[in-house]
């Protein structure tokens, strides 16, 4: 028995990770793509399910631990992705749209941005403590640039077999955002954002880095822990 959860903070790449572990035929992944509910309702969940959740809604540790526990056979795939670039995605993709009544998101801010990093690592901490064989973390720097290796990878680590239709997650995004905006393809253009501050989202971070500076200076730790560099 295997239940695959992709999980993060949003902007960590966990849609494409998800539609790459829908490429498998072990899995039935749940419909819709986000089971926002899956850590409040306390059940067993059915073998083979394969769904993807953001922290923010998972509302405590205790929830995360009554869910590895009550399904043993869960497996956590954790994504993550370059802090800076992390960051400064959620800043601009959760800016003050008219969508949201030109108000930002609640991770928009430096303040929720830092807040909503923070309640993800904690998580990851804790987790990781109590439940190390059952969690791989997934840098979405792989998928985008090896998937083959890194599904490759994930699936040795799950004892699945792997598919080749996991190479093409891009192909069968249901994220209708996602879908529209990086097309039928892996964005490479979305690795080492923070190296072209000035330039990236048609210049939107030029009269805005001393909130980026907040950001990189709260986050910056988290380089390290997840293996990456500065």
């Amino acid at each position: 028995m295997l239940i695959s959860i992709v999980f993060s903070a949003g902007r960590s790449g966990t849609n494409l990770l998800l539609e790459s572990m829908r490429g498998n035929p072990y899995f039935v992944a749940s419909d819709p793509p986000e089971d926002k509910l899956l850590f409040i309702r306390d059940i067993r969940y059915p073998d083979r399910y394969l769904t993807k959740s953001d922290s923010v809604y998972c509302p405590s540790y205790q929830h995360f631990y009554n869910l590895m526990i009550k399904n043993p056979s869960v497996n956590i795939l954790w994504c993550t992705r370059h802090p800076y670039d992390w960051c400064l995605s959620k800043l601009y993709r959760g800016r003050a749209l008219p969508k949201r009544g030109n108000k930002p998101s609640d991770d928009g801010t430096p303040e929720g941005c830092i807040q909503d990093m923070m309640w993800m690592y904690s998580l990851y901490k804790r987790a990781k403590k109590d439940f190390s064989m059952r969690i791989l973390e997934v840098k979405m720097e792989d998928i985008i640039l090896n998937i083959e290796a890194e599904t490759k990878r994930i699936c040795k680590n799950l004892c699945i077999l792997w598919d080749k239709e996991m190479m093409y997650p891009h192909k069968r995004m249901r994220h209708l955002g996602k879908k529209k905006r990086y097309g039928d393809k892996l964005d490479k253009s979305q690795i080492s954002l923070y190296k072209n501050l000035d330039t990236i989202y048609n210049g939107y971070f030029l009269d805005k880095k001393e909130d980026v500076q907040k950001v990189f200076d709260a986050v910056h730790f988290m380089i390290g822990e997840f293996g990456y560099n500065a």
